[in-house]
């Protein structure tokens, strides 16, 4: 019988490239947490090594600079909501997927909080974030789309009135959730899981007059 040993020399590799991810991971663990609790402009990659407990320059092997380390946690952020906004099979619960989604993306924008309060600040800093997160944006809502055209073909939404359709409405729902941290730094605490819980609330509350069916909260039009 033929048997085919493994490469010990690939087998290193793999096992190296496993460490590396891993402390990968560490840094931008780190750095999440220090941005959220300080903002970017506080921290340095010199906390951010510390905080993941390896030398700046075992740091510097994984990302050339803190900019860098931002645009990954931007990639992580959007990967997030990778396949939330999909358009689901029939007979799904139209509605009940809609408030859980919008609900799941309030969970990841507290998890993600420096990158909303300072969306305005980091995109105009670094041309090339600010091109993935338009590049993220027209994704997005290409998917709120979709999944609004399923849910108006199901009777769950009603549809804009023209000349407004659901782009504008998918369009409206972004503006919100976008400006809702920043919002509540003005006027509440947006280091509060249950204040920035309730941006899928005031969403829902927007929402409410296109809502069709039992239980939607919209009122059916004569």
């Amino acid at each position: 019988m033929n048997t085919k040993q493994a490469d010990p020399g690939t087998a290193r590799h793999r096992a190296r490239m496993a460490k590396s991810e891993l402390t990968r991971g560490r840094i931008l663990d780190a750095a999440l947490q220090l941005f959220n609790e300080r903002g970017t402009a506080a921290v340095s990659t010199n906390h951010i090594a510390a905080a993941a407990g390896i030398s700046p320059g075992n740091l510097y092997y994984h990302f050339a600079d803190k900019q860098e380390i931002i645009r990954a946690l931007h990639d992580r952020y959007a990967a997030a909501h990778e396949g939330l906004w999909n358009p689901g099979p029939g007979g799904q619960d139209g509605l009940a997927r809609l408030r859980a989604n919008l609900a799941r993306g309030m969970e990841l924008a507290w998890q993600y909080r420096f990158f909303e309060r300072e969306l305005l600040a980091l995109l105009r800093a670094d041309p090339q974030l600010r091109a993935s997160y338009r590049n993220v944006y027209e994704r997005r809502l290409a998917q709120w789309v979709s999944f609004g055209e399923q849910l108006a073909a199901e009777s769950v939404i009603r549809p804009p009135r023209p000349p407004a359709t659901i782009a504008d409405l998918a369009i409206a729902v972004w503006l919100i959730g976008q400006s809702w941290l920043p919002f509540l730094e003005i006027t509440g605490d947006p280091q509060d899981p249950q204040q920035v819980g309730r941006g899928s609330d005031i969403v829902m509350a927007v929402l409410g007059p296109h809502l069709a069916g039992p239980g939607a909260g919209g009122e059916e039009e004569p």
